[in-house]
């Protein structure tokens, strides 16, 4: 049986869900939106940013762990295997804000450029050398998603994951606590829980899992 899962994330601080384009006359870095001027990041980038922790956390745990993570993850020229691996969505707004949002634009009541607007700030940054000052020509303005709005990431997987497969991506999910660029300048701080569909419901399992895996260590000492 596959399983579903969801992802949830709460922006705490702002954040940067860099494209990698510059807006010539506008911002140098701009961040990724849908058609309704939704920000959102991409699957692949976002499980770049769990795939860092989880290494991480495997490597803390031991005991065959860091085969867990290619386990769930995969790993490059996994081939006939990649059917077992997690399969993210894109990390997008919840959906029934969407749903608002989408309906909303498409009765002309807002525009995609409003959405954006709302949602998003410009923010100025210099470059600092050795002396603490500001480096010449180096103000850049980069747009910046705003903290408090509320991501998913839906997860499937072809199978059934084991107990401890669920244990360290609950533990890696926990652990994620900053996404996306210029972290080190304090932007993309998260707060992140696993969610588990059961009778069509999602349901937290995030301190249930990570628990279980704290109460099996200390158990094993």
């Amino acid at each position: 049986m596959s399983g579903l899962y969801r992802i949830e994330m709460e922006l705490l601080s702002e954040a940067i869900f860099g494209s990698g384009y510059s807006i010539p006359g506008s911002v140098d870095l701009e961040i990724v939106c849908d058609e309704y001027g939704i920000p959102f990041m991409k699957a692949k980038t976002f499980k770049g940013n769990l795939r860092e922790v989880m290494e991480d956390a495997a490597k803390l745990l031991g005991k065959g762990y860091e085969e867990k993570v290619e386990q769930l993850l995969g790993k490059e020229n996994s081939g006939v295997d990649s059917w077992k691996n997690l399969k993210f969505s894109d990390c997008r707004l919840q959906e029934n804000v969407r749903e608002y949002i989408r309906l909303a634009i498409e009765t002309n009541k807002i525009t995609a450029a409003e959405v954006k607007e709302a949602m998003t700030s410009i923010r100025s940054f210099t470059s600092i050398d050795d002396n603490g000052s500001s480096k010449k020509r180096s103000l850049r303005e980069y747009r910046v998603i705003k903290k408090g709005l509320v991501f998913e990431v839906d997860v499937e997987c072809e199978r059934e994951l084991s107990e401890e497969e669920l244990a360290l991506l609950a533990v890696s999910v926990k652990s994620l606590r900053y996404i996306g660029m210029m972290r080190t300048r304090g932007k993309g701080r998260v707060s992140c829980r696993l969610l588990v569909k059961e009778n069509e419901k999602y349901k937290d399992v995030t301190d249930f899992y990570v628990n279980k895996l704290l109460e099996g260590a200390r158990a094993n000492v």
